[in-house]
């Protein structure tokens, strides 16, 4: 009885090993060339485990994290995007694990900020200099309608840029946020990542909304891209919205210091002189009437929802205290007595 037991523990055994073997070096999970997955900043050993498995990368999660903690990985793995030739066994995926195919770096955006403050970090990053930026996307400011040529030299069938003008560069296309990107990814791909990622947080409810309004998605991204700059809040953002659609139905001016600024190419000061706001560009909205020719910033989602959900109100006026507080006017007096109370 002895023997006969100790034969069938040694045959399970076996079975087991031999089993196990077949599983991490032998059974291919897919019969495709590569297989190519990331690994995402913080994402543990265990979620990795359970997201290449539903993405039929590995077989079996369970197996997949006592094989890297076998292989004592488990404490040294890096962000980054993984490439697996075939065959595509458990192994093969583990022992990929040890580095990153491609290299890849981490890239921010920040809200607000216009073609000319990218110009200057995409340099500062050594990624393009801002003649090649410009060559691709279009000079900030530039009145590309009156030249007769393009703003810019990207080709792109993304739904985003369906009625962008011709003329227009591509301020306002580039969504605010941290990216990472492949070392040696070219400029023209790192900047549709940036578009793309702007199509992506543009839902059909939000392009039906637009089409109710009467507005086409520039404008509305043109509106966006002043509200970004002149408030802070999301709920002050939609009420200025409000009254700057007002002004717009009306063709009057906005009078928003934030486009002078972004047409003399002005920055660090809130305020502008007289000299500024003469200056002739279709970007100053003291000098014409509604919306400027084109976006000043490329806007956060967050002031692209105001544009579209505008605020009710009955205000005509705002301004901003140097507290980045709103005060509202519904008349030039109010307004103007605001203006001696909070900047003088």
């Amino acid at each position: 009885m002895y023997k006969l037991v100790s034969t069938l523990f040694l045959v399970f055994v076996v079975a087991v090993g031999l089993f196990l073997y077949s599983e991490i070096y032998r059974t291919p999970v897919q019969d495709v060339e590569s297989v190519i997955f990331t690994i995402e900043s913080g994402e543990s050993v265990a979620s990795l485990a359970k997201r290449l498995e539903s993405e039929n990368i590995i077989r079996n999660s369970w197996l997949f994290i006592r094989f890297v903690a076998l292989k004592e990985l488990d404490k040294k793995i890096q962000v980054g995007t993984y490439e697996v030739t075939k065959p595509i066994t458990l192994a093969r995926i583990v022992d990929a694990l040890d580095k990153p195919s491609f290299e890849e770096r981490e890239i921010t955006i920040i809200p607000g900020w216009g073609l000319r403050e990218i110009a200057d970090y995409f340099e500062k990053e050594e990624i393009a200099t801002k003649d090649e930026f410009y060559s691709l996307v279009g000079e900030p400011a530039v009145n590309y309608k009156i030249l007769g040529k393009r703003g810019e030299n990207l080709n792109s069938d993304l739904k985003v840029l369906e009625d962008k003008p011709n003329y227009a560069n591509l301020e306002g296309y580039f969504a605010p946020d941290t990216y990472r990107i492949y070392k040696d990814a070219t400029l023209e791909e790192i900047v549709l990542k940036l578009i793309e990622h702007r199509n992506s947080q543009i839902t059909e409810e939000m392009y039906a909304q637009i089409k109710n309004s009467g507005h086409s998605f520039y404008e509305i991204l043109t509106m966006a891209s002043i509200l970004e700059k002149e408030v802070k809040s999301g709920k002050d953002k939609a009420k200025v919205s409000d009254l700057f659609w007002r002004r717009y139905e009306k063709n009057w001016g906005f009078q928003a210091d934030s486009t002078v600024h972004y047409a003399v190419g002005k920055s660090g000061n809130v305020f502008t002189t007289s000299a500024d706001r003469a200056t002739n560009s279709a970007w100053n909205t003291y000098k014409y009437a509604g919306l400027p020719l084109g976006p000043i910033s490329n806007p956060g989602i967050e002031s692209i929802i105001a544009a579209i959900y505008p605020e009710k109100n009955d205000n005509w006026y705002f301004m901003t205290t140097m507290e980045g507080e709103v005060k509202y006017g519904k008349t030039l007096e109010d307004h103007n007595a605001n203006v001696n109370k909070y900047l003088r």
